[in-house]
């Protein structure tokens, strides 16, 4: 694996169908639909949802603390191993260009939509200050989507849940 999550190649494109953005939006009206993804879920209350410059799909920020807003940011890579795979290179490119490099949590994960994927819990200094980053990793047939749930590491934690309430929810949609 040459890059790191965050920094990948956007090349997959899906469309979802407008019906199930419909009943999506019915369901719950919190729900995000991300079309070109073929995904959704339920961000966390009064998180706003951005266009950010160079990522294909909108990014949901939370209420600013001490200098950094925490951020749910999802990216998509053609990779056509297992995702078990997956996640292991990209743990290993994490571990490789992080500094301060930390991996506090490691485990299979499953929304309530019965998606399973992998979650990994990392701390690591990203511009001089140290973060806590949540990956949640998923596999559609030859792509692999990241969510990458990022706060300050002092007091992280205490998003976890509100992370874990909001990617529970993730689920692809039918075409």
């Amino acid at each position: 694996m040459k890059h790191l999550i965050g920094v990948v190649p956007l090349v997959f494109l899906t469309v979802a169908c407008g019906d199930e953005a419909s009943r999506n939006r019915a369901e719950d009206p919190r729900r995000h639909v991300e079309a070109a993804g073929g995904f959704s879920f339920v961000p966390p209350e009064d998180w706003k949802i951005r266009d950010i410059p160079g990522m294909k799909f909108k990014a949901m920020i939370g209420p600013s603390a001490a200098g950094f807003a925490p951020n749910i940011c999802i990216v998509d890579e053609l990779f056509s191993g297992s995702l078990d795979a997956y996640v292991k290179g990209n743990l290993a490119a994490l571990q490789k260009a992080s500094r301060k490099f930390h991996l506090a949590q490691s485990d299979d994960f499953k929304t309530t939509a019965g998606e399973q994927g992998a979650r990994l819990v990392t701390e690591s200094e990203n511009q001089g200050r140290l973060l806590r980053q949540t990956f949640y990793f998923f596999g559609k047939r030859d792509t692999k989507f990241v969510i990458t749930c990022s706060t300050l590491a002092e007091g992280g934690d205490k998003l976890d849940s509100v992370f874990e309430t909001s990617i529970k929810t993730f689920r692809f949609e039918k075409k």
